[in-house]
């Protein structure tokens, strides 16, 4: 017998490996404990499903424990990394719907619009644009970086044609609406670092030529960037980077500018300053922001440079997270400027309730806007 299994070993070596490499990695992975979140990846991991006869039969147990498997198990961070660079190493220029660009940018592979989410999104915009005629709006629908980045991306690859999309967006809308154009903006500047390399948002100074074009079609005056204290933050790996892990991605540098503020109140609490400063030192750099994405945010300053003797200004952001990093530009022509998410409220009606705005700011980028779940919310 033992003569037998020592001449199985011979032969068979690989497979006696695979097998002993099986075992050892179903051990391994059974004394794994669960991760709650993914800092390689920057999202929150599937935990184990609570299981139930419904949901047996129903197979929603079945297709949630499908997904847990694939979130929770042993190395997974090293295997995705090796995943990556295998895929780089047979030069291949897309990785999990993220395509390889010039210069080290990343895209999203946008080839397709849920059409009836979109169609559903754009009518419930209009209707908030009529439900409230006697109130200055302005609507405000920022391209993604491949729309003006077009020549960073590989040849041949067809993508949504966002600025046609823009345009008819921006067509017949009422008397109260003006809609901000920012894409000619952002392609005048499309030399410069608008977009982030890795992440799916525009980049500080991108958002600062917007709140530019913002003034400017108000005839109010901007701010001047260079009289505005900043600082650089490092070793910024985005959203676009956390899905492909791109072998030899070249790191974002984040920009933020201390605009001075008398006070800032986040989800009704009272914070220091505009930006959770301790978020910078975390993968999730862009959540210092606003201190992330909120339900209600309220930025009261003394820097308004377009002051109104015995008045004090309102404006109501209501965003996306491109809208974050745009904010903090708006004391400068506001005295107080309210920021609404419209994924943490119950109704727009409650904001729009709240008080007098000079104007409202609807702003979203095009991909969000085509397949945002929550802008049904704007009927309310």
């Amino acid at each position: 017998m033992l003569k037998k299994t020592l001449r199985a070993l011979r032969e068979y070596p690989w497979v006696i490996l695979f097998a002993l490499f099986i075992l050892s990695y179903t051990v391994l992975d059974m004394s794994f404990t669960n991760k709650s979140y993914s800092e390689l990846e920057n999202r929150p991991l599937k935990t184990r499903p609570k299981m139930s006869f419904s949901t047996l039969m129903s197979g929603d147990y079945d297709e949630k424990f499908d997904a847990y498997i694939n979130d929770q198990f042993f190395g997974r961070d090293g295997w995705i990394t090796l995943k990556s660079r295998t895929e780089s190493a047979l030069l291949k220029t897309e990785n999990n719907e993220i395509v390889y660009g010039k210069d080290g940018y990343l895209f999203k592979k946008y080839d397709r619009i849920d059409g009836e989410k979109y169609q559903a999104n754009e009518r419930y915009i209009r209707e908030f644009f009529e439900k409230y005629p006697q109130q200055e709006i302005t609507f405000c629908v920022v391209p993604n970086s491949y729309e003006i980045l077009k020549d960073k991306l590989p040849v041949g690859l067809s993508l949504v044609d966002e600025a046609a999309e823009i345009e008819r967006l921006y067509a017949g809308l009422p008397d109260n609406v003006t809609a901000q154009n920012v894409y000619s903006t952002l392609w005048e500047h499309r030399d410069d670092y608008i977009y982030y390399r890795t992440d799916h948002h525009w980049t500080t100074y991108g958002a600062y030529l917007a709140v530019c074009a913002y003034a400017g079609e108000r005839g109010m005056t901007p701010p001047p960037l260079e009289a505005i204290d900043s600082q650089k933050v490092p070793n910024f790996y985005g959203t676009y980077f956390s899905k492909a892990k791109k072998a030899g991605a070249k790191a974002d540098v984040i920009t933020y500018y201390e605009v001075p503020v008398r006070s800032v109140t986040v989800a009704d609490e009272e914070r220091d300053g505009l930006y959770d400063l301790q978020k910078f030192e975390t993968r999730d750099k862009y959540a210092a922001f606003l201190w992330g994405n909120n339900n209600r945010t309220v930025i009261e300053s003394d820097q308004n440079l377009n002051k109104v003797e015995g008045k004090k200004t309102r404006v109501l952001l209501i965003k996306d997270s491109y809208g974050n990093c745009f904010a903090p530009f708006l004391c400068y022509l506001y005295d107080e400027v309210v920021i609404a998410d419209l994924r943490y409220l119950p109704k727009a009606s409650d904001l729009m309730e709240d008080g007098q705005y000079d104007d409202v700011l609807l702003m979203y980028n095009f991909e969000s806007l085509a397949s945002d779940g929550y802008l049904a919310k704007l009927r309310y």
